[in-house]
């Protein structure tokens, strides 16, 4: 029988708060050092646009802009290629496919580094499609794409989501998915007593029998 997956990518497929990180806080520590400790500590998930407010606060917004620039800059023509995929993630998404399972990614990345790190792994080939947040201007989360792609891919109405955010499992349950929990992700420390979750997984290896 055919399976339908829909991967995020950060904290799920791949490990991409260290080289993330780097480039908040060279960006903080050079535009507002004050709020370096903000930048050490932040979650890995959010989209840039909301990690940006939170690490500038009300005191420093105006500097939303240069801020952002910046980072883009960094991470986009420096730091990306230090990303690490998790161990399993290569062989895992291999099997999916070739064993005929249907796989693609909802994501909160910009559209140019994940496009760039799918190319970097070889991935391409494998997903039906990559929804990233900001191809859709229009919407608010991570539960208004997944329910504008299913609106377009109908096939994936049964689809399983894995994520390791409680953005992730909103999406999933909002949208009627199963939802499973990527414990080795970035979202240990959150609240997930409004979350349903279908499973949780230490590996990703453990999805090849789900």
């Amino acid at each position: 029988m055919k399976n339908f997956w829909i991967f995020d990518l950060d904290g799920t497929l791949i490990d991409s708060e260290p080289a993330i990180k780097k480039c908040y806080i060279k960006i903080t520590q050079a535009i507002i050092p004050t709020r370096i400790n903000l930048a050490k500590n932040l979650q890995i998930g959010p989209t840039l646009n909301d990690t940006c407010i939170e690490i500038l606060g009300k005191e420093f917004i105006h500097l939303l802009p240069e801020f952002k620039d910046n980072f883009i800059k960094e991470y986009d023509d420096a730091k990306i290629f230090e990303t690490l995929m998790y161990p399993e993630a290569d062989n895992l998404i291999k099997k999916l496919y070739e064993r005929g399972d249907k796989i693609s990614i909802a994501t909160n990345k910009r559209s140019s580094p994940t496009h760039k790190l799918i190319q970097h792994y070889g991935w391409g080939k494998y997903f039906d499609w990559v929804a990233c947040i900001d191809e859709y201007p229009e919407l608010k989360n991570k539960t208004q794409v997944v329910e504008k792609i299913l609106k377009n891919h109908t096939d994936y109405h049964e689809a399983i989501f894995i994520g390791d955010t409680i953005s992730d499992g909103s999406a999933a349950n909002n949208n009627n998915l199963k939802f499973i929990k990527a414990k080795f992700g970035y979202g240990g420390k959150q609240d997930w007593s409004g979350v349903k979750i279908y499973k949780s997984i230490d590996r990703l290896d453990q999805l090849i029998k789900s």
